[in-house]
């Protein structure tokens, strides 16, 4: 999973990530005034300057803007579209950990089709209803065990430079990616209970109606563009680790972290 920022970073760059994921939750919409300052200064236990700090790192990456005189609001069109409708909890984090999970798992029975975006796959990618889109489909295998079914949706001209040599030498479709140039600098999902589908139990070898978890979600290139809008739907069984570190000065060693895991129960 990925890796939350912890106490190695800067303590405004923690309360930056915890002021954008409640941004992307919904928490804070598009065009919504922030808090003042001294209430975010006594819910982070910081300093306002701090939480200046912070602020500005988000206004430089356009999820904020300040009024003169007014306070600090959500950007109307912020660089990653929030979940809709408004989500749960959303955990910020770096891509360092999911870039090491590809030298971990590998996909059996990849499959390639070119489709039409709809209109809502069109949404999610920005491009034109009706234009062409690639699909990549295949079995997540982690240490020879079958963990779930990855499907990544790519823009044409992005799905087209992934050829079968690309693929083959690449562990997952977000790996090609950054074969072809496209590394993906940041992504959001939502993860959702679900049950498994005839087509995605029998490429895992389970059993229909089983329990499962969906993630979906958009992968978004270093300017902002999405890239990838994909779903990776986990089967029962197997384990999800989440390592949480509050944003707090105060954090220091492991001992003020907390390891959390989800497990889906058969």
């Amino acid at each position: 999973m990925v890796r939350p920022p912890g106490p190695d970073r800067p303590l405004y760059i923690r309360i930056a990530m915890s002021l954008k994921a409640r941004i992307l939750a919904g928490t804070y919409p598009p065009g919504s005034r922030l808090p003042p300052e001294e209430e975010l200064a006594t819910d982070f236990g910081a300093s306002r300057s701090t939480i200046r700090q912070a602020i500005a790192d988000l206004r430089g990456k356009g999820y904020l803007t300040s009024r003169r005189g007014s306070g600090t609001y959500v950007n109307t069109e912020p660089p990653i579209e929030p979940l809709s409708p408004r989500s749960g909890p959303v955990y910020t984090g770096f891509l360092d950990d999911l870039d090491d999970e590809a030298h971990h798992v590998h996909e059996l029975h990849r499959s390639r089709r070119t489709i039409i975006a709809d209109e809502a796959l069109a949404a999610r990618l920005h491009i034109p209803a009706g234009s062409p889109a690639v699909r990549f489909r295949g079995t997540r295998v982690r240490d020879g065990k079958v963990y779930g079914v990855a499907t990544d949706i790519l823009p044409a001209d992005v799905g087209d430079r992934i050829d079968a040599q690309v693929l083959q030498r690449c562990a997952t479709v977000v790996d090609a990616l950054a074969a072809v140039g496209h590394r993906v600098q940041e992504s959001l999902q939502r993860v959702e209970p679900t049950s498994l589908d005839p087509a995605t139990a029998r490429l895992c070898g389970a059993s229909p109606g089983e329990p499962a978890l969906s993630i979906t979600g958009v992968a978004y290139r270093k300017d902002g563009t999405p890239i990838d809008a994909y779903t990776l739907v986990v089967i029962s069984g197997y384990g999800i680790g989440l390592h949480l570190v509050r944003a707090s000065d105060q954090v220091t060693d492991a001992e003020h972290s907390r390891a959390v895991g989800l497990h889906l129960q058969p």
